[in-house]
């Protein structure tokens, strides 16, 4: 890749400006004593993936896109090099476009099962004020009785 060919005070000063939770992950690796080659290759495919979830396939390289479709398991061994990147960049799409229909649904479907509950709650609450209700009348007739008693 482009990053074994860079000196090492290059991919420090690459290191010195990363975003705080990216900087968190490389340093964590660092602790475990990676070589900045291997953090490199970790930042560049880390960046692929923020581009995949911002919706930024065109700013996406081949390699990145590879690595996203086949880290989602749809992407066989060999299918990697047959194909062009107008189809990896496709396939990526389609595929990130229907995991967000997938979980647009099940939000709906959360939504609405929250409002069902609410609905539960009251109906539940009506009755318990209607029942309350009924106690406080019947306890206000025994009272008035025991008075005219």
């Amino acid at each position: 890749m482009a990053f074994e060919v860079l000196p090492e005070c290059t991919l420090q000063a690459v290191f010195g400006t990363l975003h705080p939770k990216q900087h968190r992950i490389l340093e964590q690796q660092r602790r475990r004593k990676v070589s900045l080659h291997c953090l490199a290759d970790t930042l560049y495919y880390h960046q692929g993936a923020q581009l995949s979830r911002l919706g930024r396939w065109n700013d996406m390289t081949i390699l990145q896109m590879q690595h996203e479709l086949a880290k989602r398991g749809k992407l066989e061994e060999g299918e990697a090099t047959t194909l062009s990147e107008w189809k990896l960049r496709l396939r990526l799409v389609c595929l990130v476009t229907a995991e967000k229909e997938a979980w647009r649904k099940a939000a709906s479907a959360r939504l609405e099962k929250r409002t069902e509950n609410k609905k539960a709650w009251a109906a539940q609450l009506a009755v318990y004020d209607e029942i309350d209700k009924d106690l406080s009348e019947s306890a206000l007739v025994e009272a008035e009785q025991h008075v005219i008693c």
